[in-house]
């Protein structure tokens, strides 16, 4: 093994010996998340088609206003005229409020402590705080070196071969 190719080598294992554990939870709960409709959460509230529907601005400020009027963090748009439109609220209760193309709620939920939410939280870091998510910025960048020693190694042996 040539000294290029060895201490490429060398830094693609120690890279990959730190990050195996938390890429492999990352990868667990993402995987998990993706079929978070499977997980036994209970389905969306249907909802009456309107025929006239309001402003998305209407729609978020009738969800804040159905919390405690902590901001809105996220909007997921209708995909079907019996879906609602379903907005998450930055409050204590992590509330997901459904609302109609009227802007009327139908139903708040507090997603606080369920699985889908513990879930999302060991995926990011978030469960431990600040440290946890510098944990998962540094498994990503973990990702990008052995990305690069790997790439690198086959490179090395390529040239090898050739020369």
């Amino acid at each position: 093994m040539s000294g290029a190719r060895r201490r490429y080598f060398r830094w693609h294992q120690a890279t990959g010996l730190c990050v195996a554990a938390f890429v492999l939870v990352i990868a667990v709960t993402g995987v998990l998340l993706s079929f978070r409709d499977q997980l036994g959460k209970s389905p969306p509230p249907r909802v009456e088609p309107v025929e006239t529907k309001v402003a998305l601005e209407v729609i978020v400020q009738a969800a804040v206003d159905a919390g405690d009027g902590s901001r809105a963090t996220d909007l997921a748009l209708p995909g079907k005229p019996d879906a609602p439109y379903v907005v998450w609220l930055d409050d204590d209760d992590e509330s997901v409020v459904y609302l109609d193309g009227a802007g009327r709620v139908v139903e708040v939920r507090s997603t606080k402590g369920g699985l889908t939410r513990v879930l999302f939280k060991l995926h990011t870091g978030e469960i431990i705080g600040l440290p946890g998510e510098l944990l998962s910025v540094a498994t990503g960048l973990g990702l990008c070196v052995l990305t690069y020693t790997g790439v690198a190694m086959i490179l090395s042996r390529r040239r090898r071969r050739a020369a």
